[in-house]
């Protein structure tokens, strides 16, 4: 009678602990490691060992990798500590994906010390769908530790296998949304991205222009706009050629780029030879110094440009400024920006026009 009360307190025992390693096993699906490492704090607190832990399997490098540790004694193994599969006792677990259980590991072929006093050895794979997903080790310094617990580790493994695998591609599922989201996050930087300065392009600008009017229309402060072309550039495309335009193109821009390097202006080609500059909480005279400025640094630069009287390259450019109300178009703006620029060509080029004339 008394052996039958002892085997039904055993088993009711085993029935909490089994519990007690379910709700552990979803406790936080999304942190694998962490609820590996509550799993062997469990067992070694229940059964005593020496020695528990759990490596995952790393496909990538034929590896498995230690996801989780307790040791009563001094040991090698520790978070991170990697081996290639079918090296030592847990190795040969993971490759076989059956139990190895070694009553006694003095002269076992396979067995690797890393604890120092190691008898015996109790290795269980974790499978999912046929497909090791960990290994779960205990170890201990006595003979024959692990007799009759074989069936009790396995049930344990088969238990949380779901869990692991829900962890796992949870965890995929997250580096697949990060690396979308980086792809999304530098096909959004090229879709504002001229092609061939690599300055902001056209599509950039409009958004710029409609959060510069935005904020300028509640702080109540002026807008200003440069609109800037090249001038005699048709001439110099043919003169040099195509490759010799994008060339003039890209030294232009990179030049004006640095020119409006220390403020808070904002820089895009605008179209073909043209470009824009947006000047938020400038008025319109600091803004014409500022296009005279930009002016200056081309001409002064003196890029050769055979192909038109003055032999340079120089620029024309049209300023234009307002104090946006909410709601207001800057279409007005830039229109007006375009008329200040007409009438710097007209005058001659290489020079700076400002709207109203």
């Amino acid at each position: 009678m008394s052996g039958t009360v002892t085997r039904d307190r055993l088993a009711i025992q085993q029935l909490v602990l089994l519990n007690r390693i379910a709700l552990l096993a979803v406790q936080d699906l999304g942190a694998l490691q962490p609820m590996l490492q509550r799993i062997v704090e469990e067992l070694q607190q229940e059964f005593g060992w020496e020695f528990v832990s759990c490596a995952s399997i790393d496909k990538a490098t034929n590896e498995f990798v230690c996801q989780s540790v307790c040791s009563k004694v001094p040991t090698q193994i520790h978070v991170g500590y990697r081996r290639a599969l079918g090296s030592g006792i847990v190795g040969e677990c993971a490759q076989s994906g059956k139990t190895i259980d070694i009553d006694d590991t003095r002269g076992h072929p396979n067995f690797v010390e890393t604890l120092g006093c190691t008898m015996s050895e109790l290795c269980v794979p974790v499978i999912h769908n046929n497909e090791v997903l960990a290994v779960l080790n205990a170890e201990s310094k006595h003979v024959g530790a692990f007799r009759g617990q074989r069936r009790l580790l396995e049930t344990i493994a088969a238990q949380i296998a779901g869990a692991i695998y829900t962890a796992n591609l949870y965890s995929h599922l997250q580096d697949t949304h990060q690396q979308l989201q980086t792809a999304y996050r530098t096909l959004e930087n090229i879709s504002h991205q001229d092609g061939l300065t690599g300055i902001a392009n056209r599509r950039c600008f409009d958004t710029w222009i409609e959060e510069c009017f935005n904020s300028a229309a509640i702080a109540k402060t002026p807008v200003s706009m440069l609109l800037i072309d090249i001038d005699n550039f048709k001439a110099y495309n043919d003169g040099y050629g195509h490759l010799g335009g994008d060339i003039c193109l890209k030294q232009v821009a990179e030049l004006l780029a640095y020119v409006i390097a220390d403020s808070n202006a904002r820089f895009a080609r605008y179209g073909g030879e043209e470009f824009v500059i947006i000047l938020p909480n400038m008025t319109l005279p600091d803004a014409y110094a500022f296009a005279e400025r930009a002016r200056l640094s081309i001409e002064a630069r003196a890029f050769e440009h055979d192909y038109c009287p003055r032999k340079i390259l120089t620029l024309s450019i049209g300023v234009a400024c307002c104090t946006p109300v909410a709601n207001e178009n800057p279409q007005q703006l830039i229109l007006h920006a375009d008329q200040a620029l007409y009438e710097a060509k007209r005058k001659g080029r290489n020079r700076v026009e400002i709207y109203p004339a």
